[in-house]
């Protein structure tokens, strides 16, 4: 039996790559579940972490972040510097 699960599809308000963009931002930086993160990012506190993360990176990539081999560098950076602001301690 295989437990492949498929990634979410684009859709009308997330690009593909704001998806992958915002799974390897959750897994680089150990993201947890939870529901804290959406005010902290700018995003409608209904959303949990996972997609508060998720919205945070397309309104970036909106905003003209641009995609190239830096970009994931940048929004951790920009993530970490967010939580920082917060006085949350977050480290790579």
């Amino acid at each position: 039996m295989s437990t492949f699960i498929k990634p979410p599809h684009a859709s009308i308000w997330l690009s593909a790559e704001a998806i992958s963009l915002s799974t390897k931002l959750r897994v680089n930086l150990q993201i947890q579940q939870g529901s804290q993160l959406a005010k902290m990012l700018g995003v409608n506190p209904i959303f949990y972490n996972d997609e508060a993360v998720r919205i945070w990176v397309q309104r970036e990539l909106n905003e003209g972040l641009a995609l190239n081999r830096y970009t994931l560098t940048n929004l951790e950076t920009k993530f970490l510097a967010i939580m920082n602001h917060y006085e949350i301690p977050y480290s790579l």
